[in-house]
């Protein structure tokens, strides 16, 4: 294959895997009565367990002020917290309450069950090189981002 296919090639199939892994969390969070951003938002805050606000953003590459706005929702229905940081008064952690981890495991137990064949169909070393690869990807994608953002400034 030709450099300049394999290259669209790859593009194509993370288009696919990104849309893909929005229509499951869709679909997961929605059996919990959550919008598909609030089912993110509590899965990384699951797989943070304690978080900065602005850590948190950056991480699922939003807006803080409308990430904000979703977390203050959350904890209007008692799924997360927010702990004052005693070192930086002006810092807040946010962190999962017990229903919000409740809620979550649901969603994490219907991710797994989603896995279960796939993990089921293919050999130890070709998911530890799937994991692998995407790791790679994901290192060389940073870092192209990091140039990208340094020659923008």
């Amino acid at each position: 294959m030709e450099q300049k296919d394999l290259s669209l090639r790859i593009w194509d199939l993370l288009r696919d895997a990104s849309v893909n892994t929005e229509f499951m969390m869709t679909e997961f969070s929605s059996q919990s009565k959550l919008s598909r951003l609030q089912g993110r938002t509590l899965l990384q805050i699951f797989i943070q367990e304690r978080v900065r606000l602005s850590d948190l953003a950056e991480i699922m590459g939003m807006n803080p002020g409308n990430l904000s706005r979703v977390c203050q929702a959350l904890e209007r229905d008692s799924l997360l917290q927010r702990e004052r940081n005693m070192e930086d008064r002006r810092e807040w952690t946010i962190s999962l309450t017990e229903e919000g981890h409740k809620v979550i495991q649901g969603v994490v137990d219907s991710i797994k069950a989603s896995f279960k064949n796939f993990l089921e169909e293919h050999s130890e070393g070709e998911l530890e090189q799937l994991v692998r690869l995407w790791s790679d990807y994901n290192q060389y994608f940073n870092r192209t981002l990091l140039e990208y953002r340094a020659a923008k400034e």
